[in-house]
Formats: structure tokens, sequence, C-alpha cells
């Protein structure tokens, strides 16, 4: 087999990507957030924002082309399934590179390599058919730029069928109608918008860099250019205060009735360590909301939309169910599913809120990252002691159990 130098097997990687993404090929654009300054989000708190030089985005093609040959040819002596296991993929790079260091430093460069053929190997189990480009807002690089990168991958890849991003609405906004419907046709098909509310208030107080007019501007022009939007929306950003919440709500879905996104994605607030917010929130200056009060900001959400879309509620920071379906289809099941639930008293509902987060797998990711520390622990069980001898604080515990669940992070 062919030896290479460790670095001509190594994609530059980001750290996150979207929920529904597990079949994408992840392929880095730019570095950090350009805004960065949204009171909710601690993801890119601390890095600079870079815009990556379009030769060093398709060197990484090149790498991708590369990986993706190493396995091909052992696919052939194994089989696909057997050649992109973990143990195979190791495999292929003691082939190819002698292996120094430790997997888990992050240090040698081997275990780089590793990486970047997992994260191929991944792609090419699913058929090599979606993108999905990194970091926060790739659609702000340059539009000449990111017309090249796209029409670099799609000449170097044919078959892919879906390349998708992280759009600010301010940012589709700015672009011309020209450039958004090049990069359409260069292969961009999926923005995934952060709307998180219409509501300027909240929008202000977590500076978001954004109106709720900027949305539908930003939201209407990608659609007008053919490329589809999901929107991203969140319950729990108003915080405790009622009308707030409820005009939070009301005033998302307005907005999202004038862009009228292909997807709706709903991702409720956790008030994560490390976010601004969470300083905020330490010191008073914001209340959560209670998951009682998340749930009724689904409800009117889904009361509240006027369009069919995809809706879908798979992130765990949601309350009480997962969803993904069609909105015509499902829309009545879940509204008679959320009306029951609210006919319940507060101890059953404190029991199937906490039961959702314990059962869910939220409790369990958060052991698994080693953040389950011995206060949480004493949080949840306190707030199963007070359910079960049915203390009139048992919702009040199940809250602060949650929320402090929440601040771990969001798997």
């Amino acid at each position: 087999m062919e030896k290479f130098k460790a670095e001509d097997l190594i994609m530059e990687e980001g750290p996150m990507g979207p929920i529904g993404e597990g079949e994408s090929l992840i392929l880095r654009v730019n570095r950090n957030c350009p805004w960065n300054r949204c009171s909710f989000c601690n993801v890119y708190k601390g890095k600079m924002y870079s815009a990556r030089d379009v030769g060093d985005i398709k060197r990484d093609i090149d790498v991708v082309r590369r990986l993706r040959d190493l396995i091909e040819m052992n696919s052939g002596k194994m089989g696909l399934h057997n050649c992109t296991s973990r143990e195979n993929l190791r495999q292929i790079v003691r082939d190819c590179l002698v292996l120094e260091g430790n997997e888990g430093s992050g240090v040698a460069p081997q275990w780089a390599a590793f990486r970047s053929l997992q994260n191929v190997a991944n792609w090419f189990r699913y058929g090599g058919k979606k993108v999905f480009l990194q970091d926060a807002n790739a659609l702000g690089l340059k539009a000449g730029s990111l017309t090249e990168v796209l029409l670099y991958l799609k000449d170097i890849f044919p078959d892919i069928q879906t390349i998708s991003t992280y759009a600010r609405s301010v940012t589709s906004g700015r672009r011309s109608s020209q450039e958004l419907e090049d990069l359409r046709k260069a292969g961009l098909s999926w923005c995934y918008v952060g709307i998180e509310s219409g509501c300027d208030e909240v929008l202000k107080f977590m500076n978001k860099g954004v109106t709720a007019e900027e949305h539908v501007r930003g939201g209407l022009k990608l659609k007008e250019a053919g490329i589809r939007m999901a929107a991203f929306v969140m319950p729990g950003l108003a915080g405790a205060k009622s009308e707030l919440s409820r005009k939070h709500m009301e005033d998302t879905v307005t907005v999202l009735n004038k862009i009228q996104p292909d997807e709706v994605r709903v991702r409720s607030l956790a008030v994560v360590e490390g976010a601004p917010l969470y300083e905020m929130w330490r010191q008073g200056e914001f209340q959560s909301c209670s998951e009682d009060q998340l749930l009724e900001e689904i409800k009117l959400l889904f009361e509240g939309l006027e369009f069919d879309c995809t809706i879908e509620t798979l992130q765990m920071t949601n309350p009480l169910f997962t969803v993904k379906g069609p909105l015509s289809r499902i829309k009545g099941g879940i509204l008679d599913i959320i009306d029951k639930f609210q006919s319940l008293s507060r101890a059953e509902r404190a029991k199937i809120f906490l039961e959702h987060y314990t059962e869910g797998g939220y409790l369990e990711v958060v052991r698994g990252w080693g953040k389950c520390d011995s206060a949480l622990e004493s949080l949840f069980k306190e707030a199963i002691r007070a359910i079960y001898e049915g203390s009139p604080k048992a919702m009040e515990m199940t809250d602060l159990a949650i929320s402090a669940l929440k601040s771990k992070g969001v798997p």
C-alpha cells in the first residue's frame, strides 16, 4: 500500500454540526462564528472567526478523494461494512503511516488522519450523497469563493445530491438574488437558519444581531433563489415572564408564516455553562422558564403555523416528546398529547417530565461527558423523592434538576 505523510490525510475539523447530518461528509469552510455574540451560545466563545482560504478547502476535498480511494481499495478485500469498522480504519492508517502518540491526546497527526478517515468512511457508508459545510454561517464566505468551492466539490464527487450549511438571516438578506441563485446552481441545497425568535425585544436582549424584519427578508431571499430553508426556533428564550413568553412565540409564528420555510426545527433553550446567558442567570438578570412554560410555547407554535412543512423536535432539550414529520399530518395528534398532558396534576406532570430526561438519554449523555457531578445527582434524587412523597414542591424541584442538567451542555 502506498505510504503517505500524515498531513496528506488530514482534513480540518470544526466543533459541531446539526442533528440530521449523521450521513454527511463534514467539510470546514470557515472557522468559528463571525457574529459570536448571542448570549445563549457558548460554542465559539473566546475563538476568533476566520474564513478559510479556497486553496486550503480544495486541498481538504482532495484529501477526501484520497481517503475514499483508500477505503475503496480495502473494501474490495474485506467488504464495505467490515472496511468501515473502527478497527479496520485503524488498520488502514497503520498500513499508510507509523502511529505515534495516544489516540485521546489529539496531538499526533496520525490520529488526526484517523479521525478524518472516520469522517469519510461514515460518509462513504451512507452512499456519499450529502455534505455539510462547517462552521457557523458558511454563507458568509465571499460569494465567488463559496461558489468556487461548491463547483470543485461537485466536480470531484458528481454523485453528491445535497449540500447544506448554517446561515444567518442577515447574511442571506445582504446577498444579491444573483449571488444566491449562483450558489444554488453550484450545489447549495439547504440553509439552516437560527431564527430563534421573531420577537424584537427577545432578539435584542439575547444580542442576536438581527430583527424580525431581517429574518423575513433573509428567509424569503433564500426561498426565492431555490435554496431550501430549515428554521430553528427556541422555546424558552424569553425566560419566565409569561406575557413575554407568549409574545416571543406568537411573534416567532408570525415570522415563520411569512417565510414558510421547508422545515421548522424546535430547539428549546438550555442555559449552558460558559454562555453569557449563564452568568446573566447567576446574577439574577434572567430567569429560566419552567418545563410547563416550554411546553406551552411549543403548543403555541404548533397551533399557530399556517403552512405545511416538516417539523421536528428531536433535540433532547425539548420537553415531553420527540417527533419529526409533516405538520399537516401530525399537528392534531401532537396538540391532543399536549392537551391531555396539561390536564394532569402537577405531581403527574413533574414525574413525566423527569422521566423524559432520565430515561430519554439526556442524563446518561451528561454522565458520559463526565459532567454529572454530585450536586446534579443530588438534585435528581431530591426531585424523585419529592415526587414520590407527594411534596407540593415536586414540580419546583423537577424544574431545578432539569435546568441544572441542561446547563451541562446540549447533546
